[in-house]
């Protein structure tokens, strides 16, 4: 969308432009339509199977591509290293493109992840790309501040990231969340210079996203399975001793619990969403607009990782083009309120012994 705009009007843009199209519209043209994720999104994915609807994107079709296709579609790319990167990339050509603060962390990460692959010199696929590791380090690439060379880095590196991973187990590993850390200060005020706000809730988030698929109490959170106490407890030590303290944790994370704070930064397994709300999807007895509203809830969930309070039902976007009261009868309103408050409680609480 960004590439959209006439700065990028030149040849090398717009090709660069087609070929991110063509591999969106492949993924999409890809959705197996037999699924029932696919099929309770059914009219987005038809509107996107066609090779026209990327020719100029709206900010309601961003909106839609985000919502309801984006949930769908899979890399089929087995090294989730390069993929990791991939994400760290194009969000660092984002906040290049929209001026975000997230730049200039996301520019030192890069710099450090080429230092440390010329560590690794000894491997031939990394010394045959010694000179872009080199350059990436440089000012005069970041002076030219050319996103068609941040690109070309991404794709000339994906592909060693994986030896960053071998060896120490403590290689430091690529932060794919390009956010702002800073979000309660008001402009104007003055930064404590004794505070590094970046480094506790960098690691955290760093933790958490390489640590997914690795880490029991982060799995489990990922996938709505209840934590055992002593995952529990776990994860405590980690957020609170191993990362940090817990003053650092109050300090950035307030009284948040341990179980919603993973949720909020690894999200819910689409898969498991979709399993909590299976009886609402497979329900034959529900209309349409009745099943256009649990997809609204599950996407929802997926995206934030839980519904902090069942009010926000009454609200935009749930409140169009029927209100949730009118919907539903209130046996169902009920069921649908439990299973949204037993996806957060699985997150809070812990198992029974």
């Amino acid at each position: 969308m960004a590439l959209q705009e006439g700065a990028f009007a030149g040849e090398d843009y717009q090709a660069w432009r087609d070929e991110l199209v063509e591999g969106c519209h492949r993924q999409v043209a890809e959705l197996q339509p037999e699924l029932i994720s696919v099929k309770l999104r059914m009219q987005y994915v038809e509107k996107f199977k066609k090779p026209e609807a990327f020719t100029l994107i709206s900010e309601s079709d961003k909106g839609e591509l985000l919502e309801h296709i984006a949930p769908l579609v899979r890399l089929n790319d087995t090294d989730e290293f390069a993929k990791r990167f991939d994400n760290f990339m194009y969000g660092l050509i984002l906040s290049d493109v929209e001026q975000l603060p997230a730049f200039r962390y996301a520019q030192q990460q890069l710099r450090e992840t080429a230092a440390l692959l010329e560590r690794k010199v000894s491997i031939p696929q990394v010394k045959e790309k010694l000179g872009v590791i080199r350059e990436v380090q440089g000012d005069a690439f970041w002076e030219a501040g050319d996103i068609l060379r941040f690109e070309w880095v991404r794709k000339e590196l994906r592909d060693l990231i994986k030896f960053l991973d071998e060896g120490s187990g403590k290689q430091k590993l690529i932060v794919t969340r390009l956010t702002d850390p800073v979000i309660d200060r008001q402009e104007g005020s003055p930064l404590d210079a004794s505070y590094d706000f970046e480094e506790y809730r960098a690691k955290v988030n760093r933790f958490i996203h390489e640590h997914r698929n690795e880490s029991m109490p982060i799995y489990k959170l990922t996938n709505n399975i209840p934590l055992s106490q002593l995952e529990y407890q776990e994860l405590e030590r980690i957020l609170t001793c191993e990362l940090g303290n817990k003053e650092d944790y109050k300090r950035e994370f307030k009284d948040t619990p341990f179980g919603l704070l993973v949720r909020q930064i690894a999200k819910l397994n689409h898969e498991a969403a979709m399993q909590a709300f299976s009886k609402f999807i497979n329900d034959q007895s529900l209309n349409q607009n009745q099943i256009a509203f649990v997809e609204k809830i599950i996407s929802y969930i997926e995206t934030n990782g839980y519904m902090e309070n069942t009010e926000i039902l009454l609200k935009t976007p749930f409140d169009r083009p029927l209100s949730f009261i009118k919907l539903f009868d209130k046996e169902t309103r009920i069921a649908l309120i439990e299973t949204i408050n037993q996806v957060r409680k699985n997150a809070t609480s812990t198992m029974i012994s």
